[in-house]
């Protein structure tokens, strides 16, 4: 009978092979929870408000890179090591979906307007990547029917509603006179020319309506024409209801907006849900959460009573609801 060999282990040589088998099981512990890559636009204060909100709702670990440092020769950044990316803005997402390929992670793309998303897909449509279950956005701007709403409770009596739009923003007439449907408003709208004053094209609109809905739209409202529309409105005594927080303080009698902090917790969120492993992305989608702000001292020369911001928010949650 042959005889039974046993295979003595040093001490030293034990302990060097369980770290070697410790060292297997966290590589592939690693691999199995890959971190998410955050990108930013940049590092200015409203992308650091973001990521703010984000760290406050995602507790997991995560990778963060600017743009400038993701796209310099040498970097250590490999995108498609992550298990998905989020791109914070629309510069980060327009390098990303320029550079990524179509085996690449899907994209989340947050803190941009919906315009300039759209624009993004539409410029880089070759892309194999492009599909709905490999990008998704998260928008800054306000759904139309939450500002309406908006609308309506800080003027309950008014008919009509007006708004310009540039040749780009005409684009969303259609989703605009669908949110119309249940406000009870009648619309006044222009599309403005290019080539002409205008000042002199706004006023007749302005005369014409109750309210005028400003939207987050440079071509129209710039520094120039944001300031005669306020003196316009004041002289006329027909509110504004502003697109951002700056332009209620500037004279707008209220507006709903979300902050940076706001859509980084929606951000933070949807990571959430993405790390759940669901096979379809959410649908891109407008802020969950938003403010109201309103101007008193407006509301006042324009002898309009209005509620508190608290009350108006309240009010259009509950609408959401």
């Amino acid at each position: 009978m042959a005889s039974a060999q046993h295979i003595f282990i040093r001490r030293p040589q034990l302990r060097y092979l369980l770290s070697c088998v410790l060292l297997l099981c966290l590589t592939f512990a690693t691999e199995l929870l890959a971190r998410p890559l955050i990108v930013l636009s940049d590092d200015t204060r409203s992308y650091q408000k973001v990521l703010h909100g984000l760290r406050d709702n995602y507790k997991a670990q995560f990778d963060i890179i600017d743009v400038e440092n993701l796209t310099r020769p040498g970097t250590s950044v490999d995108p498609l090591r992550y298990d998905y990316i989020v791109a914070v803005g629309s510069r980060a997402t327009s390098q990303l979906l320029q550079a990524l390929p179509s085996e690449a992670p899907p994209l989340l793309s947050t803190f941009i307007p919906r315009r300039s998303y759209h624009t993004l897909l539409q410029k880089y449509q070759a892309s194999s990547r492009l599909d709905p279950e490999h990008v998704t956005a998260i928008y800054l701007d306000q759904p139309y029917q939450r500002q309406l709403r908006l609308a309506r409770l800080v003027r309950p009596d008014a008919h009509t509603l007006s708004v310009a739009f540039s040749r780009a923003s005409a684009k969303d007439l259609p989703l605009l006179e669908e949110a119309l449907v249940s406000t009870g408003f009648s619309l006044e709208h222009k599309t403005l020319d290019a080539s002409s004053n205008p000042i002199k094209q706004l006023q007749p609109l302005l005369e014409s309506s109750d309210l005028f809905l400003t939207l987050p739209d440079k071509a129209v409202f710039n520094r120039t024409t944001a300031k005669w529309i306020l003196y316009i409105s004041f002289r006329l005594r027909v509110p504004l209801i502003g697109f951002s927080r700056k332009y209620v303080e500037a004279g707008a009698i209220a507006g709903v907006y979300s902050t940076p902090e706001q859509i980084g917790r929606q951000t933070g969120e949807t990571m959430r849900f993405m790390d759940a492993g669901y096979s379809i992305l959410p649908a891109p989608a407008y802020p969950r959460y938003f403010s109201v702000a309103t101007n008193p001292s407006a509301a006042k020369k324009l002898r309009i009573p209005i509620a508190s911001q608290s009350f108006l928010e309240d009010k259009l949650r509950e609408a959401e609801q």
